[in-house]
């Protein structure tokens, strides 16, 4: 089985549970190494953004990724379980001195869907600008008056003079995999998810 894993956070976190439920892990420290093959199983290692895109098109039969870029992306792929890490939240944030005032927000987010579906809900207008980099820059430079981001500590915010206005919604890792991979393989993906939900964990 090819399994797709984000790079960074998400991939220590998920090599810890997949041990901790009795799965087959990839060595801690694999170099520089973007696929390693362990009993069977080959795992893919690849930016958060990218790990839907290999299941969506077969390249990699499941993915464990963070639930904020499906929010975001909403790609076609199944969200199987839910799992215990990975856990932060979106949030609004800005200056510790918020503005006021008639003019249009402006809103800063490597979010845009999900900052422009939370404003629209609250029947207000804003302008979003979508970003790449460090969000937390614009409301710093005048680019933006708040952000939407993931906030996990604080700790960014806080060492930039800002604060989390509200939550939008909690997140956590998701186990996803497509139709074409649950109807070809349906006993060993059924039985890794029974382990990751803990059905049957050892």
């Amino acid at each position: 089985m090819k399994v797709a894993i984000a790079k960074g956070r998400i991939e220590k976190a998920a090599r810890d549970y997949f041990e901790q439920v009795g799965l087959t892990v990839w060595p801690e420290k694999r170099g520089r190494e973007l696929t390693v093959e362990v009993d069977g199983h080959e795992f893919i290692f690849v930016k958060g953004d990218d790990v839907y895109k290999y299941v969506m098109h077969g390249a990699a039969d499941v993915g464990v990724v963070g639930g904020d870029i499906l929010r975001e992306k909403t790609p076609g792929v199944l969200e199987v379980v839910d799992l215990p890490f990975g856990r932060c939240r979106m949030a609004v944030c800005g200056p510790k001195e918020r503005k006021n005032g008639t003019k249009k927000l402006k809103v800063a987010s490597k979010y845009p869907n999900i900052a422009i579906s939370h404003f629209a809900s609250k029947r207000q207008n804003v302008e979003v600008i979508a970003l790449n980099g460090s969000v937390e820059l614009a409301p710093l430079t005048g680019l933006a008056d708040c952000i939407v981001d993931i906030v996990e500590t604080g700790a960014t915010l806080r060492a930039n003079d800002l604060e989390e206005y509200e939550t939008i919604f909690t997140v956590n890792a998701k186990f996803i995999t497509s139709e074409a991979a649950l109807a070809n393989n349906p006993d060993e993906l059924k039985a890794w998810i029974r382990r990751l939900s803990k059905e049957d964990a050892q």
